[in-house]
């Protein structure tokens, strides 16, 4: 009878100690980053569900509008977002990890587009394709001496630069050379990026400073990126996307 009693209670904590937590992430659209078909989601989301995992976390994956996705986590719809860039007004409300991936924002153009670019001087008089809600550099979002035409997609730029209506665009090199590739196949050589970069932003996941779990999440999520960087698997998952590509 004891026999039995203990054998039940070790099932009971093996059972509990398995059991996995569920936490909402949610993300924007943003491909190869984040996208419903994309493998894992997304390049992005491949790693964070990895690393939630990793730490006893099943993770349900929502994806909606940037302002959804703010707003959903500001009321507790969601726990995290899952792929966020820091910058000092998010940080009033938000807790951020560390920087899981870093993203390199270049310049994009014609190949017969002559430009030259050292500072932001060098810029002036030419029409530039921006992304609304993109976290740009401080300098180049408050100088007035450039002419910034928004749009609400990278490709919307890109076939504003294939049709002469712009110059530049600006953003992400992975996420424009991922649109390059996908919607305008064979013109690849056409185009390239400017070799200095704009900037370059860290990709972290994010909580809202009400959630009472913020803390654990995030401390949780860190000590995972450490542990796939030490072991190779968070390499292992960026080489499968080059090879991939």
């Amino acid at each position: 009878m004891k026999k039995r009693f203990y054998l039940g209670l070790l099932a009971v904590i093996i059972s509990y100690n398995g059991y996995a937590e569920n936490i909402t992430v949610v993300v924007n659209s943003w491909p190869p980053y984040v996208d419903k078909t994309l493998p894992g989601k997304g390049l992005a989301m491949q790693i964070v569900t990895a690393a939630m995992q990793r730490k006893g976390y099943q993770t349900k994956v929502a994806i909606e509008t940037w302002d959804r996705a703010l707003e959903g986590l500001n009321v507790g719809v969601y726990d995290v977002i899952g792929a966020i860039w820091k910058i000092p007004q998010r940080e009033q409300t938000m807790l951020f990890s560390e920087p899981y991936l870093v993203n390199q924002i270049k310049f994009f153009k014609k190949k017969t587009t002559p430009v030259s670019f050292q500072s932001l001087d060098d810029l002036s008089g030419y029409l530039i394709g921006t992304v609304r809600n993109y976290a740009y550099d401080d300098a180049f979002v408050q100088s007035e001496k450039l002419l910034k035409i928004p749009a609400n997609h990278i490709i919307q730029n890109l076939l504003k630069l294939r049709e002469g209506q712009i110059d530049l665009a600006v953003g992400d090199e992975r996420a424009i050379s991922y649109e390059l590739n996908q919607y305008m196949h064979g013109q690849a050589q056409d185009y390239d990026f400017l070799p200095k970069q704009l900037a370059e932003q860290g990709l972290h996941i994010a909580a809202s400073k009400q959630n009472p779990a913020a803390k654990k999440i995030i401390a949780a999520f860190n000590q995972a990126i450490h542990e796939m960087q030490a072991d190779g698997s968070l390499q292992k998952i960026l080489d499968n996307y080059s090879s991939g590509r």
